[in-house]
């Protein structure tokens, strides 16, 4: 949930302030999920130099905590970024703490070329990639909208650099025209803007001297609202359960999920199918849309034969992202190699090896904590708690050390008469056969309670992907079960 906040966050920073010539301006903001106090962000913009050029500096801080049951999370941010008044990028640096887990980055971006330095769990990484001609910096979108001015029924589209995913985005932006908003005791008379950054959409509302005045997801609960310095930084306690309150209604009960052999049921949205939500973007799952607020789902628990499976390694062409590492999945790590071999034995059949490996796994994470939001598969290796992102995760790394490709996959997963967020991971078997298997409950085989909405790769942009195409479901939505068989 913490890199919907994070993208959230940059979408709602990016409109303060947009009018200012008379510099610093220094802004503060209540930060809101269903209407509580769960942190606050500030944005300082200012004029300084930077390698003998006079340029701006805006420094970005956020601060928030929220609970996963009985775990808080807390998370803090602080990212400069120095920038020319043509809105020419020219560096960054920034720091992210995660209830522990830190990283550390900075980038020198030169002739539409970013030179970056990536810290983080224990690695340095230098990466350099090319920027599209006329990129900013995702912060800069204030001055993009100071120079093209507040035009009501005006839409933008605008390529940003976004230094904390180390990505280029497209942003889509539409100015509305004025509406009354209140903040504090004082109502203002704002635009309403919209925009849609990593397919989430936000309402904006900024003021007639070009400051924001709030911020909304509704499809999230999410809300910034401007504060005095005082009020922003006044004590807060991590009350919001970010799990509890985006849990998903069932219909029924169901009371063994991990001996549900198939289950039938609705997906029924109260108002409406979620934006972006398709045939197209449901590829992959078993979901099928019927009409405008429903899709159905069928779901079988589906044992593959062992004979069938092909001896790793498995290289076959068109799969080598599936083997690829990413920062989260270190599957060319000496220990994590030598641990997967060691699991493995002798065995060269891949789904025996991945059954062996997700039955380690299980065992291995002895502390099932929801305290690590997105822990490392080597954190996760070496901490031996987890939740059940931190299963996957470290369960794929050590497939992929074997040469068995594997995929993660996110949806919802029931506990009594709700559904919660929930991961687990797809392995390769060979001639285009994958299966599905839960570290997180020890399942070689997947129950058929498993609902999936998203699966593909875990880069930093993949990992916000899973976030967000899984969260958008949870606002009005019900999963209404038709038929239920165990075991």
């Amino acid at each position: 949930m913490y890199r919907i906040l994070k993208a959230y966050c940059i979408a709602i920073l990016f409109l303060a302030p947009l009018f200012g010539a008379d510099y610093p301006i220094s802004e503060y903001f209540n930060i809101l999920i269903n209407d509580s106090k769960v942190g606050y962000s500030s944005v300082l913009t200012e004029k300084t130099i930077f390698e003998t050029k006079t340029c701006l500096k805006e420094t970005t801080y956020m601060l928030f905590e929220i609970k996963r049951f009985k775990d808080s999370i807390k998370m803090e941010t602080k990212t400069e970024l120095y920038f020319s008044e043509e809105l020419e990028p020219y560096y960054f640096k920034s720091y992210e703490n995660l209830t522990g887990q830190e990283r550390f980055m900075e980038g020198r971006i030169k002739q539409n070329k970013a030179y970056i330095t990536d810290k983080f769990a224990g690695k340095e990484e230098k990466k350099e990639f090319a920027l599209p001609p006329g990129t900013i910096f995702a912060g800069m979108l204030d001055n993009f909208l100071r120079k093209a001015g507040l035009l009501p029924n005006k839409s933008y589209v605008v390529k940003v650099f976004d230094n904390s995913m180390l990505s280029v985005a497209d942003v889509k932006i539409k100015i509305n025209g004025l509406e009354k908003q209140t903040a504090g005791n004082r109502e203002y008379s704002c635009y309403a803007i919209d925009t849609e950054m990593y397919n989430i959409l936000t309402s904006i509302y900024v003021d007639k001297q070009g400051y924001t005045i709030r911020t909304k997801n509704a499809q999230l609960g999410l809300e910034e609202v401007i504060a005095t310095e005082a009020e922003a930084k006044k004590s807060f306690s991590a009350n919001v359960d970010i799990l509890s309150d985006f849990a998903v209604k069932c219909s029924r009960i169901i009371e063994r999920p991990g001996d549900v052999k198939e289950m039938n049921c609705s997906l029924v949205f109260e108002k409406g199918l979620p934006e972006g939500l398709n045939q197209n973007s449901l590829s992959g799952t078993s979901i099928k849309i019927i009409k405008e607020n429903m899709a159905i789902c069928t779901l079988r628990r589906t044992e593959f034969p062992v004979e069938k499976a092909a001896a790793f390694p498995i290289g076959e062409k068109g799969l080598e992202k599936y083997l690829k590492p990413s920062p989260y999945e270190q599957s060319e790590d000496a220990e994590l190699i030598k641990t997967a071999r060691t699991i493995a034995g002798n065995e060269k059949n891949s789904l025996k090896a991945a059954g062996k490996i997700v039955n380690w796994v299980n065992g291995r994470v002895v502390n099932k904590s929801f305290s690590s939001v997105f822990a490392t598969a080597k954190e996760t290796f070496d901490s031996k708690q987890g939740d059940c992102k931190g299963h996957a995760v470290l369960a794929s790394a050590l497939c992929k050390a074997l040469g068995i490709p594997a995929k993660i996959a996110a949806g919802i997963y029931p506990v009594n008469d709700r559904f919660y967020y929930h991961m687990w991971l797809e392995v390769y078997l060979g001639n285009g056969n994958w299966a599905a298997m839960d570290p997180t409950f020890n399942e070689t085989v997947l129950d058929a309670a498993h609902i999936k909405l998203v699966e593909g790769t875990l880069d930093d942009a993949g990992k916000l992907a899973f976030m967000v195409e899984v969260y958008k479901y949870f606002k009005n939505m019900e999963v209404v079960v038709f038929k239920l068989i165990y075991r």
